[in-house]
């Protein structure tokens, strides 16, 4: 769902189905949306910590349901910019992009409808 709506707004999405196949992509991106209790050989905050060892300066937003503060201050601590918890509207995700990006009003794009 996050995917499509960020697509729909004009942004490339690469999806990742585990946390090996997101590090294998992070090379081709400017920020990094992930869960904490992703499937793969290490978890989100394992995630987290390795990318910011190649790639510090790249955006992470993460978005979970989990409420314990002991994985939330992890994954702060590994170097998560951002930690939304669910349920995460849409656009609550979008505005923290735009943020975190850097992205000017007169830059952010509206919704790409379909065409008839």
């Amino acid at each position: 769902m996050y995917a499509e709506y960020l697509c729909a707004h004009g942004f490339r999405v690469h999806e990742a189905a585990t946390t090996d196949g997101a590090l294998a992509l992070i090379d081709n991106c400017d920020l990094v949306i992930t869960g904490l209790l992703v499937p793969g050989s290490i978890d989100g905050v394992e995630l987290i910590a390795r990318i910011r060892v190649k790639h510090s300066t790249v955006p992470i937003i993460v978005v979970t349901a989990c409420v314990l503060r002991t994985v939330q201050n992890a994954a702060r601590t590994a170097g998560c910019d951002e930690l939304l918890t669910k349920p995460c509207f849409p656009e609550h995700l979008l505005e923290s992009v735009w943020r975190l990006l850097d992205t000017p009003p007169e830059r952010r794009q509206l919704p790409v409808r379909a065409r008839k």
